[in-house]
């Protein structure tokens, strides 16, 4: 039964992660599609370049709210083990990367991973958020902050002697994250990678 129950709870996870807060909020208020403007990507920064900050900063908090919310009903209202709920923890993520009710195009899963990762191991994630926030300062490109503080889980789990699992766990995000910023790696060599500030106009 407990299987069954894991089994549930990870399907259930990868649907939560389809509730796309960036293109729920945007296609509320402006009846757009986030996804066909700037970088096409339906995650924070993309709100951020075309919307501003008074919608971004919602669409981050709810789309990390989705993985703290997952990691919390597995650990805390179905006692699952740490092997469902880690697959929990990647298939909400999953979710919002490659949403089914989005044809599989999401965000980049920054916010969503940096929800579980501070609800199942919150000392690696605030080191991962703090190195995160001195590369944003120093250099002011969102993705390049977002792909250096994910890298910083598999880090700093190694470093503070995590189980393996937990390990895995963080390793398998940080590919996610990678992949997903497959692009903005290439901007970043050429040197166009957008900066904080810049902005993408919507339609009136």
């Amino acid at each position: 039964m407990s299987i069954v129950i894991g089994i549930v709870f990870i399907v259930a996870a990868y649907l939560i992660g389809n509730l796309n807060f960036a293109y729920i909020l945007v296609k509320f208020l402006k009846n757009e599609d986030v996804r066909n403007y700037g970088s096409g990507n339906a995650g924070t920064t993309n709100v951020l370049r075309v919307m501003g900050k008074n919608v971004a900063i919602p669409v981050f908090l709810l789309d990390a709210l989705k993985g703290c919310l997952v990691i919390v009903v597995g650990r805390y209202a179905l006692s699952l083990n740490e092997i469902f709920l880690i697959l929990g923890g990647i298939a909400v993520v999953a979710g919002h990367n490659w949403p089914a009710f989005l044809q599989f195009r999401g965000g980049k899963g920054t916010a969503t991973s940096l929800g579980v990762f501070l609800t199942y191991d919150w000392e690696v994630a605030l080191i991962a958020i703090m190195i995160g926030l001195i590369i944003l300062a120093i250099w002011k490109m969102v993705s390049l902050t977002s792909m250096v503080g994910m890298t910083m889980l598999p880090v700093f789990t190694l470093l503070l002697g995590r189980t393996v699992t937990e390990v895995i766990f963080a390793i398998v995000l940080c590919l996610f994250s990678i992949f997903q910023h497959r692009k903005n790696i290439g901007r970043i060599i050429q040197g166009r990678e957008s900066k904080i500030g810049q902005k993408v106009k919507m339609k009136n």
